[in-house]
């Protein structure tokens, strides 16, 4: 391991938030990868979606079901 010996003087809290900024890069690295965006000056919030209409109130980000609604319509009924 990196610390070695000294890993058991490290602060519980310290290893969790570790870990959690970890896995928040991960994610965030395949968001962005996902989206071809591959620096973060590229993302905005079009970007992103709610997953529920709640989330969408409270974030003002589009409901995930009305995101390309206008496009799909043009599509759909052209």
């Amino acid at each position: 391991m990196k610390f070695g010996k000294d890993f058991s003087k490290l602060p519980l809290g310290a290893v969790a938030m570790y870990t959690f900024t970890d896995r928040l890069k991960a994610g965030l690295q395949q968001f962005m990868a996902g989206s071809r965006k591959f620096a973060l000056q590229y993302l905005d919030r079009s970007d992103l979606v709610a997953l529920t209409k709640e989330a969408a109130d409270v974030t003002g980000i589009t409901y995930v079901m009305e995101s390309d609604m206008e496009e799909a319509q043009r599509i759909l009924f052209c």
